[in-house]
């Protein structure tokens, strides 16, 4: 076995960055420690990947940090859709068996997985500094630059076989991703620690002053595309051997190994804004916005969640005079994200309801629609529309061929003057040629068939199969956390969520298809307008506006009854339809107004039992939640998120938005 003096001395040659300075110091002193397995080779075999299964131990919190380059990112940006392995650590660690390791480690991983594409393209490793006064991004720079380019002077070239040559040459074409990660300071830094169980104690000098060092747990977290939190490791099990089995048996689960490359691109679909706002309210907020050129995806075979609903779903329910079809599926599919059928030619149905953002718009409380037009509620979801039996949030229409025409002739949406100057369009565009007559026997696009295409493809974006579904349905215990195991059991329980939330012993729809007053619309409608509002002009800058110079350049929001408005009912005063909780934490905002932008923010609302009215449904009352309660209740809703959300969202950027200046 390697002596631990080479050990050390690799060590610090595996730390010597570009100041030739050393970014872990005090290490040499450390030879009498015994080092930790992953220094040298497993005493054991490691199970083979995909001969076990890694359970659930939860979900990857959310953070607002800041990289190297000084942007400010969210951890839920980083993590969605990769395959991530956290640490925490500090560049001043002098413990042998401490944040050294874990670079050890980090770069022998580095260095396996440029053998294997698959993992290198999936994988990407993230070390999160607890010691933002000393490291900050400049510092944790050059420490990034240096793991780019280093190699561990260690014997493992001989345990793992390595071909030298061949390693060069895939080091030149594969770069796993190794990213540094810090804050602003040392309050932004304890909820994110705390969050992930991090305990992390300054050390004293003799004289009683800090130290300049810290007393740790090592753990590194391995999260999946999901943002589930499938393994910890602890020093005694961080071995590179483990881990990268470990990986293989987790990507695996998601359908990916060393003989499967036909999804590998979904797993570079990312889920989310394109244009980032977190940390928009500092001073040093910075653009994070993604080229339109990483928008791109594939087509999939969308039918198959319409004609086998994914677990956790009944079958769908199709009209006798609308079967679906692929040709139908393939044309409603173009017109949704076609911005052609708009009067102006800017707004398609996609444009309010975004594929990588749950099919709604995360950026905007309420929806907007042609020439920057407000309108009055927020996007709904359209994943699993094909179960709603009242269509939009005030329930006013009974199917998805009749609600397809309302956004295409309102005003402030898409304002077309008239059915007839959509029909007639359609059937002036080239590339609609001979599609209505395939997919329609031989008709022309109609008033009947244009609804019936579209909706078509709405009833094919299916989405379950979740982890729930797989532990509630398919008897995985190990599909989700005890947390969100105790969850669930609130929801159907105590919580009462189940009495509008329905769910039943063969699928679970997650509503009752029914409408109810909460108190979210009697509040806003009864909301006396301030004399000044606070507007935020810039990063980290607001100004208190008079309301009469705000009224002055925009429209006065419109009043909004809820269901009053469709049957003039006085009953019937806010009440809005119940939404489907499938995939609810990939569809903020929350309420029929977006006026929640957090699963957190809405079980603390059902909490206290809503805003109490009049009209307010008897079904809504405060519930005496404790803090843990409302943690594991969102935790469980953590678990609702459909296993196909990556090949759905894929096929949606392979679909063309049409050629907008024919």
């Amino acid at each position: 076995m390697t002596s631990l003096k080479r050990i050390t001395l690799g060590i610090l040659c595996g730390f010597s960055i570009a100041s030739n300075t050393h970014a872990f110091n005090g290490i040499a002193s450390q030879e009498t420690i015994l080092p930790a397995p992953g220094y040298g080779e497993l005493n054991f075999e490691a199970p083979s990947a995909g001969s076990y299964k890694l359970p659930v131990l939860g979900y990857a919190k959310n953070a607002s940090v800041i990289n190297t380059s000084n942007d400010t990112v969210s951890y839920h940006e980083l993590f969605r859709g990769k395959y991530t392995l956290l640490n925490f650590m500090y560049t001043r660690c002098d413990d042998l068996n401490g944040c050294p390791l874990t670079h050890v480690v980090f770069s022998r991983i580095k260095d396996l997985a440029k053998k294997d594409p698959i993992i290198a393209k999936n994988l990407q490793m993230l070390s999160m500094s607890f010691d933002p006064t000393y490291d900050t991004p400049e510092r944790l720079k050059e420490l990034e630059s240096g793991s780019h380019d280093q190699h561990m002077s260690m014997d493992h070239d001989n345990h793992h076989n390595h071909d030298e040559h061949h390693m060069h040459q895939q080091a030149e074409s594969v770069a796993i991703d190794w990213k540094y990660l810090t804050t602003h300071s040392e309050d932004e830094l304890k909820p994110i620690l705390d969050n992930y169980g991090q305990s992390v104690m300054p050390r004293l000098d003799n004289d009683s002053q800090e130290s300049g060092n810290f007393s740790h747990i090592l753990r590194v977290f391995l999260i999946d595309p999901e943002l589930k939190i499938r393994n910890i490791y602890s020093v005694s099990f961080l071995h590179p051997d483990i881990i990268i089995n470990d990986l293989k048996t987790v990507m695996m689960e998601y359908g990916v190994n060393e003989n499967t490359t036909e999804n590998e691109h979904l797993h570079n679909i990312r889920i989310g804004a394109g244009d980032s706002k977190n940390g928009y309210e500092t001073k040093d907020y910075v653009t994070n916005s993604l080229s339109i050129e990483n928008r791109k995806g594939k087509e999939t075979d969308l039918l198959r969640f319409s004609n086998s609903p994914p677990l956790g779903l009944p079958a769908v329910p199709v009209p006798e005079d609308n079967p679906i079809t692929q040709e139908k599926v393939k044309l409603g599919k173009k017109l949704f994200f076609d911005r052609r059928l708009s009067l102006n030619n800017t707004i398609s149905c996609a444009i309010c309801h975004i594929p990588e953002q749950g099919f709604t718009n995360h950026e905007i409380h309420t929806a907007v629609g042609f020439e920057g037009r407000s309108v009055k509620r927020n996007a709904p979801t359209i994943y699993n529309t094909a179960y709603y039996t009242k269509l939009f949030h005030d329930g006013r229409e009974n199917t998805l061929e009749h609600q397809a025409w309302q956004p295409l002739l309102a005003r402030n949406e898409m304002a077309n003057p008239s059915f007839g100057s959509v029909i007639e369009k359609i059937r002036n565009l080239d590339d609609y040629m001979g599609l209505f007559e395939a997919a329609f026997d031989g008709d022309q696009a109609s008033f009947e068939n244009i609804p019936k295409a579209i909706a078509s493809y709405e009833r094919t974006l299916n989405s379950a199969n979740s982890p729930f579904d797989r532990w509630y349905y398919g008897k995985e215990e190990t599909a989700i956390s005890a947390s969100a195991k105790r969850g669930f059991n609130l929801f159907a329980g105590k919580a009462m969520c189940t009495s509008c939330h329905t769910v039943t012993d063969e699928y679970a729809l997650f509503t009752d298809n029914n409408l109810h007053n909460t108190g979210i619309g009697w509040t806003r409608a009864m909301k006396k307008e301030p004399e000044k509002q606070r507007i935020q002009v810039a990063p980290g800058r607001f100004l208190n506006i008079k309301n009469s110079i705000i009224q002055s350049v925009a429209n006065r929001p419109e009043g909004d009854l809820g269901r009053y408005e469709v049957t003039q009912d006085p009953d019937d005063r806010w009440k809005y339809r119940t939404p489907s909780l499938r995939n609810i934490a990939l569809t903020a905002p929350y309420m029929h107004d977006g006026s929640m932008g957090s699963l957190n923010e809405v079980v603390a609302f059902y909490n206290q039992g809503g805003f109490p009215n009049e009209t307010q449904s008897p079904l809504i009352m405060p519930l005496n939640l404790s803090q843990t309660e409302m943690d594991d209740l969102v935790e469980f809703l953590m678990t609702l998120n459909g296993d196909n959300v990556s090949s759905i969202i894929s096929d949606a950027f392979s679909t063309p938005i049409g050629d907008t200046t024919h």
